[in-house]
């Protein structure tokens, strides 16, 4: 990754060929929450998204091969709230019960390239964007 070499749409487009469809589902779904989206430079880990309501970090997003990563952080009191949310597939909730914590997070990982992955995704959005 070039720090010289901003992502622009048509590079995303040509990086992620048919996982691009997510990518604009997920976009769409975060301006729909009100979360802005830019692309800093960071010197550990390059061109990152880092999705924001305001000035509360929601997700860090990152184009990884032919797909996209989003990754949702929570303090760690709240996963149980988060593994017990009402919309998420059962699969999901033990990922969630299972993930490492990282001090005091733990972080929620998606892989998404179509539209019904950013669907999966949802529940956890509005819990990040809702819960304190």
């Amino acid at each position: 990754m070039d720090p010289e070499v901003e992502p622009t749409r048509e590079l995303i487009a040509d990086a992620l060929g048919a996982a691009d469809e997510g990518w604009d589902a997920l976009m769409r779904e975060l301006a729909d929450a009100g979360v802005e989206a830019p692309w800093p430079w960071y010197r550990d880990g390059g061109w990152l998204v880092k999705a924001a309501n305001r000035v509360r970090t929601v997700a860090w997003i990152a184009i990884d091969g032919n797909a996209v990563t989003c990754s949702f952080h929570f303090a760690e009191r709240l996963r149980e709230a988060v593994a017990g949310l009402p919309d998420i597939a059962p699969e999901l909730a033990r990922k969630i019960r299972d993930e490492p914590r990282s001090g005091a997070l733990f972080r929620v990982p998606f892989t998404i390239s179509t539209v019904v992955d950013v669907e999966r995704l949802r529940p956890v959005l509005k819990a990040r964007i809702a819960l304190r």
